[in-house]
């Protein structure tokens, strides 16, 4: 009773050490409350069009989105069921609405979940000063990514992983509890993003690695993850659509590889944040905060590479590097322990430098002092963030509300499927069935409308993929005779596709 007792003020005092960690994510969330969906996002309606067919009682995949093969990176015919399955009591509850406000309270809880399993996963290896400076920097990297701005399921995603590290690592023995949450929260985070299939080898490296301790109940969730992961790709259209790819084309292994090692140092650039109006002195911090992260990784490996968070590390890093796309939002699960890494890195310079400034009590001031500088560079970066103009929101930009408008009028009086440069977004806000654009020949595109009888063509971009627009915009211009325009407005023209000037596709 006296140790549970006396462990009560240490609780209080590490929800505190949260509760400062995380104002700089929720001040940066109330001032980006009222942006609606940006024009970048397009998988957030997908998700939502999953779990209308699921409230409606439709076929999982019979949500209107127009997939082709030409352009497979828009999205997979299918999204992954884990979310659309939180979402669509959500939709039952409010009768369908198509009101966001509740989406975006959800996100936040799900990112305030990942970031909560991140702070107790660290605080229990380094004290919660430092735990509170990784999720501060962590939180507010999250959201100038706008991560709850739209329904995704990265951020629920992280927290499943992180719950399961804060559950199983280091612990001396599993219990049937231990096993139970373990697997339950596995298949929730594969549920909600494939990218947590690195969880099951990673598990299983841990499990064998440590077997004399942990013994055989490791291996039930192992099993279960791998069994439900080959399951649902073989039973979810268009899961395999990038190992296909790479089965096709091998040799794109290397590109892949070459890519992301060109764009993920810079993405984990981007999580030191950008805490100054001036380039060349983000850049000195950078390099500053670089190095500390590096030095803190190497302490932190040299102490935990037989840890599961470690083994994590090195599978899903495998993933990503030979994965045919590339985001800085794919980091987002090793974001905490890349800053984690860096304040680790201050701690342990401290302590060096210290005796050796004749300064020994500074040695146990480094936490504090890493906490204080995060503290800093939250506040300036904060700043810095809400000052910079917001991103397009796609129905803000001009001309969208009335192509949206004048498609719905259409459809109320005959079949109309759409082609867009967001299609998803346009079959959720108007009903109407969508395709994105792609790059083809003139003749290959009309075939491919033909293909998927579209009926209009909406030539027009918002700056987020001009190469596409182009080709779409290219088979219109050389090709008249199979449009006609009827509306303009802003950046957008439609276009009425007739598909019996269109050619045959080839036999």
């Amino acid at each position: 009773m006296v140790d549970a007792a006396a462990d009560v003020p240490q609780r209080r005092g590490s929800l505190v050490w949260f509760a400062i960690g995380v104002l700089p994510f929720l001040a940066l969330v109330a001032w980006h409350w009222s942006l609606g969906p940006l024009a970048m996002f397009g998988d957030w309606s997908h998700y939502l069009l999953h779990a209308d067919a699921i409230y409606r009682g439709r076929a999982y995949t019979d949500i209107g989105y127009l997939f082709t093969n030409l352009n497979p990176y828009i999205g997979p015919r299918a999204q992954p069921p884990g979310l659309p399955l939180v979402l669509a009591p959500i939709l039952a509850i409010t009768g369908g609405s198509h009101d966001l406000t509740i989406y975006k309270l959800l996100m936040v809880a799900f990112a305030l979940a990942f970031l909560a399993c991140a702070f107790i996963y660290i605080a229990r290896r380094s004290g919660p000063a430092i735990a509170a400076a990784s999720v501060t920097i962590t939180g507010l990297w999250l959201e100038t990514g706008f991560v709850t701005n739209v329904v995704q399921p990265d951020v629920g995603f992280c927290a499943f992983i992180w719950a399961i590290l804060c559950i199983a690592d280091g612990k001396r023995a599993w219990t049937t509890a231990h096993v139970g949450l373990v697997t339950v929260l596995g298949l929730a985070a594969i549920g909600f993003r494939v990218a947590a299939i690195p969880l099951v080898p990673a598990l299983a490296v841990y499990a064998l690695v440590h077997r004399r301790r942990l013994g055989w109940r490791p291996i039930i969730p192992v099993a279960v993850w791998a069994a439900c992961g080959v399951a649902a790709a073989i039973a979810i259209p268009g899961a395999l659509t990038f190992a296909r790819i790479l089965a096709v084309a091998p040799a794109r292994i290397v590109d892949n590889v070459v890519q992301a090692a060109r764009v993920y140092p810079f993405a984990a650039l981007d999580l030191a944040l950008f805490p100054f109006p001036w380039n060349r002195l983000n850049d000195v911090y950078h390099l500053v905060f670089m190095g500390l992260a590096v030095i803190g990784a190497i302490h932190w490996f040299r102490r935990s590479y037989t840890s599961l968070l470690a083994t994590f590390v090195v599978f899903y890093l495998a993933m990503l590097f030979v994965l045919p796309m590339q985001d800085g939002r794919y980091l987002m699960p090793l974001a905490p322990l890349l800053v984690y890494a860096a304040w680790l890195g201050t701690s342990v310079a401290m302590r060096w430098l210290a005796p050796r400034l004749g300064r020994p009590a500074l040695a146990e001031r480094g936490e504090r002092v890493a906490f204080i500088t995060a503290a800093a560079v939250a506040l300036l970066a904060f700043v810095t963030q809400v000052r910079q103009p917001a991103p397009p929101v796609l129905v803000e930009v001009t001309g969208v509300r009335s192509v949206f408008g004048l498609l719905q009028r259409e459809r109320s009086s005959a079949p109309v499927r759409a082609v867009f440069v967001n299609p998803r977004v346009l079959t959720w806000e108007t009903g109407v069935p969508a395709m994105g654009f792609f790059d083809a020949s003139p003749d290959a595109t009309l075939a491919e409308f033909r293909a998927h009888g579209i009926t209009h063509v909406v030539v027009g971009d918002v700056g987020t993929d001009p190469m596409h627009a182009a080709s779409i915009a290219r088979a219109v211009t050389e090709r008249p005779g199979a449009f006609r325009s009827v509306f303009a407005e802003g950046a957008f023209t439609v276009f009425r596709f007739d598909s019996t000037r269109a050619p045959a596709p080839a036999p």
